[in-house]
């Protein structure tokens, strides 16, 4: 798999703050007429033979896959301990859930399909899938695991627990604990616990719910960006037999010095998906340090340099209106919409030892009231 001028480029981003995406997305624009990293999704069929899409309102098929599809097996291939990362033929898993009625599972995946700002295939490779990835040649991946997302299924009470966690100082080891703990914008960020309903191994959450996920910029707390996800359910989401994926890996996808090129072939074939909406309002109340703007200014394109938050006339730029709930009408918020992998990890209870895991206060409170706790957030369950 010879490495192509894109692939370069995006391997050479892995060093880089996301500080340096303010210049790398005058690259994304310029990639637009470049088939293989088109943002528009392709056919809305959602077939694993073409592209992902979903409008606003609507979840991709979960297997969906932009790549075209050529995989090339290289000789030698990317060395991965499977006794160390779990089977390389199923899905890397890191922990263990078989013969367990509360099923553990962290997002190894997360491919965004939707709003337009976040779908670009160089965000997504350089800021989505590299914070996801873990900091782990011998497993296959050479990210920075600073972005966790965590799922936890108890398959006795239909509930599923949902939220991000801090960067894990062992992930192959103890785990991940559920964030819990106050941004410097004053944003709760906890756990949701929602019902889900089975269709034999596929699942669907029975509750629209609000999930501020946290991706952060580096080990420190006060680094994380937050993803204000309202109304946010998970569709169509088929767990393995052995109960420890969400979704395969796909070894063929990596060379021999364990690279991947997503604009030929994907690492991970998903198996579920996801889709809620973020306000523009609540978007401007999240501070993204490193690019020295809002997430509402991020989404809208649209920056007032005087106050690096939206200018007056971004916040009826989306594409989903949050009081009708369907697309277009006040236009006061975008559409996000994903697939994902995921696979068994383990999940502890880090209230007495992490920081992060225990409800603490990062900063003053400086965001407004907009982006505080939720009254629908759930009580985050006995992972947090």
């Amino acid at each position: 798999m010879a490495l192509t001028s894109y692939r370069k480029l995006a391997l050479g981003a892995l060093g880089i703050s996301v500080a340096g995406i303010v210049g790398l997305a005058v690259f994304t624009a310029a990639c637009s007429d470049d088939p293989h990293l088109r943002s528009d999704g392709g056919d809305s069929t959602g077939d694993t033979d073409g592209g992902c899409s979903a409008a606003p309102g609507a979840f991709p098929q979960p297997n969906c896959d932009n790549s075209p599809h050529t995989c090339d097996p290289q000789t030698p291939a990317c060395p991965i301990d499977e006794a160390m990362c779990g089977s390389s033929s199923t899905c890397l898993p890191i922990g263990n859930n078989m013969g367990k009625q509360v099923q553990d599972f962290r997002l190894r995946r997360l491919n965004i399909v939707s709003p337009p700002a976040l779908a670009k295939q160089f965000v997504q490779s350089t800021v989505v899938t590299t914070n996801i990835d873990l900091n782990a040649k011998q497993c296959g991946e050479l990210g920075k695991g600073l972005f966790n997302w965590l799922l936890r299924l108890d398959r006795t009470a239909n509930t599923l627990t949902t939220g991000g966690a801090p960067p894990a100082t062992d992930p192959l080891g103890q785990g991940f604990c559920f964030a819990a703990f106050t941004t410097v914008d004053n944003i709760m960020i906890q756990p949701i616990t929602t019902g889900v309903t089975f269709t034999g191994s596929t699942f669907k959450t029975n509750d629209k719910l609000k999930l501020d996920i946290p991706i952060f910029l580096s080990p420190d707390i006060s680094s994380a960006v937050v993803l204000p996800i309202s109304d946010i359910q998970l569709t169509n989401v088929t767990v393995s037999d052995d109960t420890n994926c969400i979704g395969t890996f796909n070894k063929d996808a990596l060379d021999p010095m364990c690279y991947d090129d997503p604009s030929t072939c994907y690492k991970w074939n998903t198996a579920g998906a996801l889709g809620g909406y973020i306000t523009i309002k609540e978007a401007d109340n999240v501070n993204i340090k490193d690019l020295n703007q809002s997430l509402c200014a991020f989404l809208t394109g649209r920056k007032d340099p005087a106050t690096n938050k939206c200018t007056a006339d971004a916040f009826n730029t989306g594409d989903y209106c949050s009081t009708t709930k369907a697309a277009g009408g006040c236009k006061d918020s975008f559409w996000l919409a994903a697939t994902f992998a995921a696979s068994a990890a383990k999940i502890f209870d880090g209230k007495a030892t992490v920081p992060a895991c225990s409800g603490t206060v990062v900063g003053p409170a400086d965001a407004g009231s907009d982006s505080g706790p939720k009254a629908d957030a759930g009580d985050g369950g006995d992972g947090g």
